[in-house]
C-alpha cells in the first residue's frame, strides 16, 4: 500500500500548478489572441524529452516527463487497463460526490463533435486503442446548485495522434460556438487556449487545453469548463457543469485536483520504473 501520507504533499503542489496553468490558459483565452502551439514529436519518440533546455534568465528548464517503451500501451487489452485505472471515481472529485445514473461511457466508444455540431459516441477511431469516460455529481448545497462533472481518458498508438485530439479541441471551439451534448443540453460562447509544455508556466503535461463557456439548459446559461491535456500517448480530460451560484474561477479551481491525480496515474503506469 502507497504511503498517503509521504505522497501527500507532492500532490499539492502538483495541483497547485495545475490549477495554476488551468487558470492562465483560461486568461488567455479570453485574450482574443490565437492560440500557438509547436507540432508533436515524432512518434513514439520518448526519448526525444530528455534533450536539455535552458527556462528564461537562464535557469535549467524544468525536467519533462519520459515514458518508458516498454510501459506504453500497444494493445486494446493494455489500454483499456490503464484508462481503467487512471479515470476518475466519484471520491477522486471530492466526499460528497456520487456517481451518476449513466457512471460509464459505452465499451470501445469515444466521444465525436460531428458536422451538424452535435456530440455523439461513435466506434473507436483507427489510432485510438481506448477510450474511457466516467460521470458523476454533487447535489446542490449552500445556496449553490447541482454540478456535473466528467473524466476521459483515452489511448492513442501515437504522440501525434493524441497531439491531433488536442488540436481538434482548439478548431471545434472555432467552427462550433454552440455545440448540442443532449436533446436538451448544448454549450455555448466557447473559447479556448492552449499551453504547451514550458509555456506560462505549464510543466506537468506535453501540452493542454482549456476551453470555458456557458453550459445551457432549461435553468439558463451557467458557467462550463473542459481541459485536456496530453502526457505521451494519452490524453486525459475533465468537464465541469456548473450549477447555479458557481463562478468559471471555481470550475478551474476544482478541476486541478482530479486532472493532477489522473497524471499522477498515468506516469506511474508509464514511467520508468526505479
Amino acid at each position: 500500500m502507497p504511503d498517503t501520507n509521504h505522497r501527500a504533499p507532492h500532490r499539492s503542489r502538483l495541483h497547485r500548478t495545475v490549477t495554476g496553468c488551468l487558470l492562465a490558459a483560461a486568461l488567455a483565452g479570453c485574450s482574443g489572441e490565437p492560440p500557438q502551439r509547436p507540432a508533436a514529436s515524432p512518434s513514439p519518440a520518448p526519448s526525444a524529452s530528455r534533450t536539455p533546455s535552458t527556462a528564461p534568465g537562464g535557469e535549467p528548464a524544468a525536467a519533462r516527463f519520459t515514458a518508458d517503451p516498454e510501459r506504453i500501451p500497444r494493445s486494446p487489452a493494455q489500454a483499456e487497463e490503464l484508462t481503467d485505472r487512471v479515470a476518475l471515481q466519484p471520491p477522486d472529485w471530492g466526499a460528497d460526490f456520487t456517481a451518476e445514473r449513466k457512471a460509464r461511457s459505452a465499451p470501445r466508444t469515444v466521444a465525436v463533435l460531428d458536422v451538424d455540431c452535435r456530440w455523439q459516441r461513435r466506434s473507436l477511431p483507427p489510432g485510438v486503442l481506448a477510450s474511457l469516460s466516467t460521470y458523476a455529481r454533487r447535489p446542490g448545497t449552500d445556496g449553490k446548485g447541482p454540478l456535473r462533472v466528467t473524466s476521459v481518458v483515452t489511448v492513442h498508438t501515437t504522440e501525434v495522434g493524441a497531439d491531433q485530439e488536442l488540436n481538434d479541441t482548439l478548431e471545434q471551439s472555432m467552427r462550433c460556438p454552440e455545440q448540442q451534448i443532449s436533446t436538451d443540453e448544448r454549450t455555448g460562447e466557447l473559447q479556448s487556449a492552449a499551453t504547451p509544455f514550458g509555456t506560462r508556466g505549464q510543466i506537468w503535461a506535453d501540452d493542454q487545453v482549456v476551453e470555458q463557456g456557458t453550459y445551457v439548459t432549461s435553468d439558463g446559461a451557467l458557467p462550463y469548463s473542459w481541459t485536456i491535456a496530453r502526457i505521451g500517448t494519452v490524453t486525459l480530460a475533465v468537464s465541469t457543469r456548473a450549477g447555479r451560484g458557481y463562478t468559471p474561477q471555481e470550475l478551474m479551481e476544482l478541476a486541478g485536483e482530479p486532472l493532477a491525480v489522473m497524471g499522477e496515474r498515468v506516469k506511474a503506469r508509464t514511467g520508468r520504473e526505479g
